[in-house]
This record gives C-alpha cells, structure tokens and sequence, in this order.
C-alpha cells in the first residue's frame, strides 16, 4: 500500500503526464510539499544500486575479455596448422596439375614438336622413333619436318 507522500508525488506525476502541468510547476509543488521527486533515500539506494551493476558489468568485461585472450591462445596453433596444411596441399595440387599438364603437352608434341603427330613421349629424336617426321616430308617452304 503506497503512504501518502508516495500517493500525492503519484498524483503531480499524473498531472505533468496528463500535460495539466509542466515539469517544472511539478518541481515546485514538490518543493513546496517539502519533497522530491526521489526521497533522498530513493535516490541512495538507486546510486548504491547503479554502482554495484556497473561495478559487476567492469568485472564482467574483464572476465570475457580474459577468456576470449585464452581462447585465442589455444586456437592459434591449430589455426597455424590448419593454415600450414592448406598451403601444402594447395602446393602439391599446383605441382600435380602441371605435370599433368606437361605431360599432356609434351604427348600431344611428339619428338618433333608437331601437334598430333603421335610420337612417343618417351623419345628424343625423329631417329629415335623413325616417325613420319623426317627431313624427306619436310616443309618446302621452310625446310622444316612435317607429319603425313
């Protein structure tokens, strides 16, 4: 049950909402009824009470921060592995793609360097092989080899 102090600040409230008043006809009634909108105890209580909250929610932040620092500490290894990982293999496809790529490029070439020529890739030469590339096939125009 509110006492009467608590009813008639109430009441000045409801008329500074209901807009009967301004706030500052409403801090005038207050001062003449020889209170505050907060009795002073009110208002200690309140301060007491804000300071704890903020007091825990500094205490709260260097807990979380403290934690996260841990955590990160414990991740950045495995982080760095992980990293090392991907780089390896990474490289390794790169390296297993080109030779697949010269591979295929030197097969295509054949001995004499022709596209299609069917050469084996294994073979240095036209002699090496005795393919269609010899000096008697070649190219009038430039001399050079050419397949049948």
């Amino acid at each position: 049950m509110q006492n009467k102090g608590t009813h008639e600040r109430m009441q000045v409230l409801k008329m500074v909402e209901d807009g009967k008043i301004t706030v500052d006809e409403a801090t005038k009634l207050f001062e003449a009824m020889n209170f505050s909108a907060y009795t002073v105890e009110e208002s200690k209580n309140f301060d007491e009470k804000f300071n704890k909250f903020a007091s825990d929610m500094k205490d709260f932040a260097k807990d979380v921060a403290c934690k996260v620092n841990e955590l990160a500490k414990k991740v950045e290894p495995k982080v760095k592995e992980v990293a090392k990982n991907v780089v390896a293999g990474t490289a390794n496809i790169a390296d297993n793609i080109s030779k697949s790529l010269n591979e295929k490029l030197k097969a295509s070439e054949g001995c004499c360097g022709e596209e299609g020529c069917g050469c084996e890739e294994n073979t240095n030469s036209q002699e090496d092989c005795g393919c269609c590339c010899t000096s008697e096939n070649s190219n009038q125009d430039d001399n050079t080899p050419k397949c049948n």
